[in-house]
């Protein structure tokens, strides 16, 4: 009989569809127009030319005075009105992509929990048109091509405020505008393409939310043709604080020069005139909205909202002209409200914010609750004629982080002081410690007849901790700074005061130092970072607790150690100098000296730095500048590593941990030089081959001959395509972050950005909940018992989907346990759960991390599991222990993902650094470090076999790493989106991936297929053996299981 060869062919099958309830899109809903201008004061009159908008919103709605922003600045402020967080809370600290704005990260983070993502919840056609974000469309921010989550129609500036000359992301493609003032002024291109979208729209159609975000009246000032000559007199307000120097604000301010010199009033003028041209054509588009609206009926069903991202000064305390600053004209702006049930000709005087605006646009659209992770609130309650008693916004929190660039040039006096945004005076608008908190709170009443006063109260980053305070009901240009004549006792009232009332901030100085060790992973980023705190006290309380620890511990740690003092003494003494804290830093030199006053080597540096008081002396000092700028090294043995690090993590060490990152290298004494190739198969379970022997018997030598062949040929020839199973998940509007099926193919877990988790059985049969024997969920009174029925409280029940609560943010990551008994949890909260699917309860909340956790994998044996964190870490645990027992620290930004060898001895971790590591699990060490992709790398697997580890993420790429080497095996090529999923076949031979281009592919690695390299973007590698649509489902999850049956999931 001739042999056969059986080949399985591709068979689509959908097995599952799991559906959530979707949102009713009835047209009774509101249609809403949002109209947001850049950089657009109050205090200036930055209002006045617009008076059609006034008449046309103003007095046909509600006029909110005293709307204030989150920080004086675009990205920030706007980051805030997308998120409705403060910046502190959404990230976005400046305009720079270090900075979060548009960031890789934000955009994973935040963008997605947008208020637009909601109102697709809520069945709204969505459209935006204008400015975004500062670095919107730029190559590291995703280029054009990104599409920021719950628009349909997207018209995106790339970049800055422009008015010609500019590049447009429309829905992902690029659009060039030149200087044509009749095709390519921008405002006017917003007006033209709301038209077109306006003209889509009726009473039929479903609701609609328009945002459209204009470049006035921002830099460079560029008014229309029609308008240029408007204003011909007008000048820059010159009263209030204009021209007037700021005699007793902080040191910024105070390097004003005043009287303004003649060419800067001339510039302010002219700007201000300017600004207020461009206006005009903002004014003109709000008219032709309300006509269209008008026209077409939808009008008296329409919300429309008016306001700005920041303020803007001209002059006030002779600063020149920009914004950053701490007073009203920066950051206060115009806000007012038309639409259903709107009273008109209100004017509301209580305190409102931008990041109430996401929670106001929500209600209107019908959602019953502001989502837990905003801080908003919504302004709805405003737009009855009744005044609003119980508005429950009693604080507002002002925050900026300043910018500076090392050099200025043109002001060589200003060289290293990291200034920003100089004139050509040497006037500054910002610098590094330009960095400030306020708070504005109206206090308690001292009488009926004596209302509170409305005080803003501001605290500076800087080194004098500078204080601002100013009661705004007497003194509404902010003169006089109380805190110069508060008494001590006082000011630290009002600090305590301000911490108190935004507790739900992080300080000032945490989101102003970037947490972070950046490079290649040696021993002296293992140290945690953090910041100096000032706190001299603090100093001197390390400092003598690690002397005793190190001169008390027992050889040879004892001798490795005592060097670690001298340059901690040193830079600890120094730095309390730079932080103003003279006599705490000499009465801790006195203290300490004697330890070191043997050492012939020190005796030189220790007297010239004993005659320094301040930073300027630091400065000018040869020996200290000398010690600051280069990396004091001590080499220790990994024992005595390990006892030091037992110290710094018993108590806070934080000022110790910060010189260790600045200013200490520690080297490792042990030869760090590769030792051969890496174990790969050491704890795998081989196969080897079949040997056949062939006996003489001519009755079964053909025989055994023929199936010797077949086999051979099934070996040598083409894999077989897998069969699909895929899971697809529709109107998941709750945002399906995760999926993931229990290796008995009898579960399958979903994670959702409103943090719950859902668990489905694939099998025919119900959900089976075993009640727990204690349950601390239900407490039961004596009284109680007449009414329960234990026996029936005792049994289990039955429900066709279960819903498991606990984390208090997005839950990124589930992961079932090898014997499908338990499930691990990972989500925003930082923190990872394990739930027990029995009871389906939470059992263990394992906590560690000190950011969000995007990814989470189960090791094959121990009860080992692996976290990788907004934190830069990857962190190992095992499930009987709630911290980790090691953590991975290398990566300079986020660890995306994580995955461990199939022999438990070796965790890859992958980054939006780009990089892909490989480490060690027995000493933490990375072994292999891989470099290549172009974006941050979202996924990895490793092949059973051991040898191989893929690679893949934003670049649309996958790399294939060879292991034994660390070398590229190969790159594959083909999908048209970021890649989310990847999985080996069982025999090593076929990976599958899928992504956001809805796609499933399957590909032949192995040896002898031709490589990709030679082959230009955007051509398939020849590896690619199918491609299968996943009907616009978005790939989350790709799994092989037995039988070569490929599972996956996704959303659509």
């Amino acid at each position: 009989m001739a042999p056969y060869v059986f080949r399985m062919r591709m068979l689509w099958i959908t097995v599952l569809t799991l559906f959530i309830p979707a949102v009713s899109t009835k047209n009774r809903k509101p249609n809403i127009v949002f109209l947001l201008t850049d950089d657009q004061d109050v205090k200036l009159g930055g209002q006045t030319p617009m008076t059609k908008t006034k008449n046309l919103v103003g007095d046909k709605g509600i006029i909110f005075e005293n709307m204030y922003v989150s920080a004086p600045l675009c990205c920030p402020s706007r980051s805030s009105i997308l998120t409705g967080k403060y910046v502190h809370s959404n990230g976005a600290v400046n305009n720079s992509l270090t900075g979060n704005c548009s960031s890789p990260y934000w955009q994973r983070t935040q963008e997605v929990k947008a208020f637009p993502t909601y109102l697709k919840g809520q069945g709204y056609s969505t459209f935006f048109a204008g400015k975004y974000l500062n670095q919107y469309g730029t190559p590291m921010a995703g280029g054009v091509e990104h599409v920021p989550p719950g628009w349909d129609w997207w018209i995106g500036l790339v970049g800055n405020s422009k008015y010609y000359n500019y590049h447009l992301s429309v829905n992902g493609t690029l659009e060039v505008h030149k200087d044509d003032p009749k095709t390519d002024y921008l405002t006017d291109i917003i007006n033209r393409r709301a038209t077109s979208f306006l003209s889509l729209q009726n009473s039929d159609s479903a609701p609609f939310f328009m945002m459209l975000s204009t470049p006035a009246c921002h830099g460079p000032f560029t008014p229309a043709p029609k308008y240029q000559n408007n204003f011909p007199n007008k000048t820059a307000p010159r009263d209030g604080s204009y021209n007037k120097h700021g005699h007793d604000k902080h040191w910024l301010i105070q390097q004003a020069i005043t009287p303004l010199p003649n060419d800067t009033v001339k510039t302010e003028d002219q700007v201000f005139r300017n600004r207020w041209r461009t206006l005009l054509s903002v004014d003109d588009m709000m008219e032709n909205i309300v006509n269209i609206l008008q026209t077409k009926n939808l009008l008296e069903n329409t919300y429309i909202v008016f306001s700005s991202d920041n303020g803007f000064h001209l002059g006030q305390f002779s600063m020149p002209s920009d914004k950053r600053q701490l007073y009203e004209f920066d950051v206060r702006v115009p806000l007012m409200i038309r639409g259903p049930n709107v009273t008109a000709g209100r004017v509301v005087k209580e305190q409102v914010m931008n990041i109430d605006l996401a929670p106001t646009f929500l209600e209107m659209a019908g959602l019953l609750s502001t989502p837990g992770q905003m801080d908003g609130l919504s302004l709805a309650p405003f737009f009855s004629s009744a005044s609003n008693q119980t508005w429950g916004r009693s604080t507002i929190l002002v925050e900026h982080q300043g910018e500076y660039h090392e050099n200025t040039p043109g002001c060589p006096q200003f060289g290293r002081q990291n200034m920003a945004n100089c004139n050509n005076h040497c006037v500054c608008e910002d610098s590094w410690n330009n960095t400030y908190s306020c708070v504005i709170k109206r206090e308690s009443a001292v009488s009926p007849s004596q209302p509170g006063r409305r005080v803003k109260y501001c605290l500076l980053k800087d080194n004098q901790n500078f204080q601002e305070m100013y009661n705004l009901d007497t003194d509404p240009d902010e003169f006089k700074n109380l805190a110069v004549t508060l008494p001590e006792d006082k000011k630290k009232d009002h600090e305590s005061s301000q911490k108190k009332d935004s507790r739900w901030a992080q300080t000032i100085s945490d989101m102003a130092v970037n947490n972070a060790s950046n490079g290649e992973i040696t021993v002296d980023n293992l140290l945690t970072y953090s910041s100096i705190s000032g706190d001299a006290s603090s100093c001197d309380e390390q400092f003598s607790r690690l002397k005793a620890y190190i001169n008390k511990g027992s050889e040879p740690y004892r001798s490795q150690l005592q060097p670690l003092l001298y340059p901690l003494f040193v830079h600890l003494y120094l730095d309390q100098l730079c932080n103003g804290h003279k006599t705490p830093a000499h009465r801790f030199y006195s203290k300490h000296l004697k330890l070191f006053e043997n050492e012939k080597s020190f005796t030189h540096t220790l007297e010239s730095i004993h005659k320094l008081y301040n930073q300027s002396d630091v400065s000018g000092c040869l020996e200290a500048t000398d010690f600051r700028e280069n990396k004091f090294k001590i080499k220790l043995s990994e024992e005595a590593l390990e006892y030091l690090l037992r110290h710094l993590k018993h108590e806070d060490n934080s000022t110790i941990y910060q010189i260790f990152n600045q200013h200490i290298k520690l080297e490792n004494t042990v030869d760090n030089e590769a030792k051969g190739k890496l174990d790969l198969t050491e704890g795998l379970s081989t196969t080897k081959e079949e040997s056949f022997e062939i006996k003489e018997d001519p009755e079964h030598l053909e025989a055994m001959s023929a199936l010797q062949l077949s086999i051979r040929q099934v070996r040598e020839g083409p894999p077989c395509l897998p069969s699909i199973c895929f899971y697809t998940f529709i109107n998941a509007y709750q945002g399906l972050c995760t999926v993931d099926i229990s290796p008995d193919k009898t579960l399958i877990s979903a994670g959702f950005e409103d943090a719950s988790i859902k668990l489905w059985s694939t099998t025919p049969s119900l959900l089976q909940s075993t009640p727990q024997t204690v349950d601390p969920c239900k407490l039961y009174i004596a009284a109680d018992y007449w009414n329960v029925d234990v026996l029936e409280e005792s049994k289990p029940r039955y429900t066709e989907t279960v819903t498991l609560r606990a984390h208090s943010g997005s839950v990124y990551k589930t992961c079932f346990s090898t014997d499908s008994k338990h499930l691990l949890s990972a989500s925003e909260d930082a923190t990872v759960r394990l739930w027990d699917m029995s009871t389906h309860t939470n059992k263990v909340c394992y906590k560690g991390h000190n950011a969000p956790i995007w990814d989470l994998d189960v090791g094959s044996i121990g009860g080992y599991f692996a976290s990788s964190s907004q934190d830069r870490t990857a962190k190992l645990w095992v499930s009987d222990r709630i911290y980790p027992v090691r953590t991975f620290a290398g990566h300079n930004l986020d660890v995306d993902c994580v995955k461990f060898h199939p022999n438990c001895n070796y965790l890859a971790t992958g980054s939006s650094d780009r990089s892909v590591r490989l480490w060690t699990l027995q000493d933490g060490k990375s072994v292999r470090l891989m470099h290549g992709h172009r974006g941050t790398i979202m996924t990895l697997t490793f092949s059973p076999n051991g040898n191989y580890l893929a690679s893949a993420g934003e670049d649309k790429r996958i790399r294939v790493w060879d292991l034994s080497s660390g070398q590229l095996y190969k790159e594959l090529k083909g999908h048209t989106d970021t890649i989310h999923s990847l999985s080996f076949s069982g025999d090593s031979t076929l990976l599958a991936s899928g992504g956001m281009d809805c796609t499933i592919k399957v590909w032949d690695i192995r040896k002898g297929v031709a490589s990709s390299s030679s082959h230009s973007d955007g051509i398939s590698s020849p590896e690619l053996l199918g491609s299968f649509s996943a009907k616009s489902a978005v790939v989350t999850y790709l799994q092989y299981s037995e039988h070569n049956v490929l599972r996956g999931a996704g959303a659509v």
